[in-house]
């Protein structure tokens, strides 16, 4: 009876023990077998962890093939918070060679975690001065990462134009933003680490190269445009004015030369706002630049000549209000030409209200007036044209001396270029092989009519553009001065914008340059007085570094 108790016993503790042990090798079969990759994927992301940093960003080069603006080696700096050494000494570090302030330095060294970027994209002498500090003082804990960083040959000009990329290899504004998904690549570059047992950084190894961006090629010349922003540089001191920008243009085919402006964006003293080119995103009334659209309309049209007389005495009242020249000047009988060439309100008014608001209103509307240029940098503004409906004969008196109406200097400079171009309006473009289509917008008689009287305009002694004049390139073109508009209504006695708008030469015109100062303060500040000797500071630096050839030999 005891014997066969002790055998049950034993029964149950054997098929008891026997299942214990199915249950383990079961579970050893489950864990190795069955999840073994949901295990060894787990283990991977406790051991492991990929990094992704951005790939080789594409270059952007100018007409000529010189890099405005391309990635140079460059590190990503980060801090194994937990395994670093020498703390104090770290800080001191980072605020010494990396320019981190004091608590910015502390925050990032005494916060908790294996991994912490100190700094992203430092210039590659940077990181490796700081690499030898630490290695020198005993510090440990620091890791570099190899990646890019932007530069620019051609130093800061045109930055406001190419825009930024942030840390994070993303494009900020400009070019740089217009164009980041074929800049920036499909595929970042991937980084895997390696930790040990206590989370040290063992060792890490690039997984995947990613794949580099592609090239931009810009219609932009890198000589032209320095040259636009060292003489605005120069005007902005001179006459005194809060900014200014320049236009160079190809009228034939609408490629920008150059876009410059003053003052202008620099990475050392960052200005966000200095990074929007205002020549497009800041529209503006462009004064007696106008008389030229308005002339070419009444031109093509046949409502006027040349040689015909109108009153140009001041002031001349439409419907009762009265619109007077410039200091009151009285003028007397005035021929159209006259009217052109020194900038003659009263003559330009009576042209209007020949023309009528609707035919004017088209005209204007033929010129891209108050129609986005379609230029490929973000931020454009189309300006303002009013509906026709809206307007009154007083709104026609005053546009035909550009008050009333805003352009941005884009559409002012495209204007100009189809004046040059025998009626021929271009699509204004910065990338290269941009569309070169045109539009007519009126007939190249009309157009060839005015570019003789827009040659007097610059070329006879008291014209009103004669600052513009540069022997032997037989420079055209027409200044304006516009009291500049009120938020709260009515005009500024005291601000005005002053542009000149040029091209030469007058016959075959080749270059159309703008320059515009918003409130020139010396006296005075006419846009003939001020971006009128601009534009021939540009022509004549531009012949002395060979860009450029005179059309005819100049006299002495």
């Amino acid at each position: 009876m005891w014997r066969e108790a002790t055998i049950r016993r034993a029964t149950f503790v054997f098929v008891l023990l026997g299942l214990g042990a199915l249950a383990v090798v079961a579970r050893l079969f489950q864990l190795q077998v069955v999840e073994h990759g949901y295990w060894s994927e787990l283990a991977k992301e406790i051991q492991e962890e990929v990094i992704e940093l951005p790939a080789r960003r594409g270059t952007i080069y100018d007409r000529n093939g010189l890099p405005l603006a391309r990635d140079v080696p460059a590190y990503d700096i980060a801090l194994d918070n937990y395994h670093m050494t020498k703390p104090e000494v770290l800080v001191m570090l980072l605020q010494r060679i990396l320019g981190l302030p004091e608590k910015e330095a502390v925050k990032v060294v005494y916060r908790e975690g294996y991994f912490t970027w100190v700094r992203r994209r430092v210039p590659r002498e940077v990181a490796e001065e700081l690499r030898r500090a630490a290695d020198e003082a005993g510090v440990r804990g620091l890791m570099f990462f190899e990646t890019w960083t932007r530069g620019y040959p051609q130093g800061i000009c045109g930055l406001d134009i190419l825009g930024v990329v942030g840390v994070d290899g993303v494009g900020l504004e400009g070019l740089e933003y217009r164009f980041d998904p074929l800049l920036r690549g499909k595929s970042p570059v991937r980084l895997r680490l390696v930790r040990g047992r206590d989370g040290t950084v063992l060792e890490y190894w690039e997984e995947s190269p990613g794949e580099p961006g592609q090239d931009l090629r810009l219609t932009l010349d890198a000589r032209i445009q320095a040259i636009c922003a060292e003489k605005l540089d120069e005007g902005v001191k001179r006459f005194k004015a809060r900014r200014g920008f320049a236009v160079v243009m190809d009228p034939w085919t609408g490629e920008i030369l150059a876009l410059a402006q003053s003052p202008r964006f620099d990475p050392e003293k960052p200005d966000p706002a200095l990074l929007h080119p205002w020549a497009i995103t800041d529209p503006f009334e462009p004064g007696s630049t106008f008389k030229a659209l308005v002339g070419v309309a009444a031109l093509d049209l046949g409502l006027v000549e040349p040689d015909e007389v109108f009153n140009g005495n001041s002031p001349i009242f439409v419907d009762g209000v009265p619109i007077r020249n410039a200091m009151n000047h009285q003028f007397g009988p005035s021929t159209f030409a006259r009217g052109i060439t020194q900038s003659i309100n009263t003559v330009l008014v009576q042209v209007a209200l020949r023309l009528g608001v609707e035919r004017l209103w088209e005209y204007l509307r033929r010129f891209g007036i108050g129609e986005p240029t379609g230029v490929e940098l973000p931020g454009e503004s189309p300006g303002t044209l009013r509906p026709p409906e809206e307007w009154t004969r007083v709104d026609l008196a005053t546009a035909s001396f550009g008050q009333g109406v805003s352009v941005n200097g884009l559409q002012l400079a495209r204007a100009f270029c189809a004046i040059a171009a025998d009626g021929l309006l271009p699509r204004p473009h910065i990338l290269k092989g941009g569309g070169e289509e045109r539009r007519r917008v009126a007939s190249a008689d009309a157009c060839m009519t005015m570019r003789e009287m827009l040659r007097q305009a610059v070329e006879l002694p008291g014209a009103t553009g004669r600052y513009a004049n540069v022997p032997g390139f037989e420079v055209a073109g027409k200044s304006g001065t516009a009291q500049k508009a009120l938020p709260e209504g009515g005009y500024s006695q005291t601000k005005v914008m002053g542009a000149m708008a040029a091209f030469f030469p007058w016959r075959h015109p080749e270059y159309v340059v703008l320059v515009v100062y918003d409130e020139p303060s010396v006296w005075p500040n006419w846009g003939g007085s001020t971006a009128g000797p601009t534009v021939r500071w540009i022509i004549e630096e531009m012949y002395h570094q060979g860009l450029i050839s005179p059309s005819v030999p100049p006299t002495e």
